[in-house]
């Protein structure tokens, strides 16, 4: 469970990667080129691409081995029991 806390924090936080770019734009001594820019856009895209898939294979594995549960079936056996 605390892997996939971890792993939506993760996907969630872009701060780091956004403060980067700004400095590579803003204030790097080396001006960044139109491709420079555009290219760490894509990586900056790739490596979201990754972190959400990783979080939802987690989730897919916690809900598989009954970490985590659909809750209407849980409610719905509750009430039938």
């Amino acid at each position: 469970r605390f892997t996939l806390e971890d792993d939506i924090t993760r996907v969630l936080d872009i701060d780091e990667m956004l403060d980067d770019l700004m400095y590579l734009i803003g204030d790097s001594p080396e001006k960044p080129t139109e491709d420079d820019m555009i290219n760490t856009i894509i990586g900056i895209k790739s490596i979201l691409n990754i972190r959400h898939s990783k979080m939802w294979n987690t989730f897919e594995q916690l809900v598989k081995n009954g970490t985590i549960d659909d809750a209407h079936r849980r409610h719905t056996e509750t009430q039938t029991n």
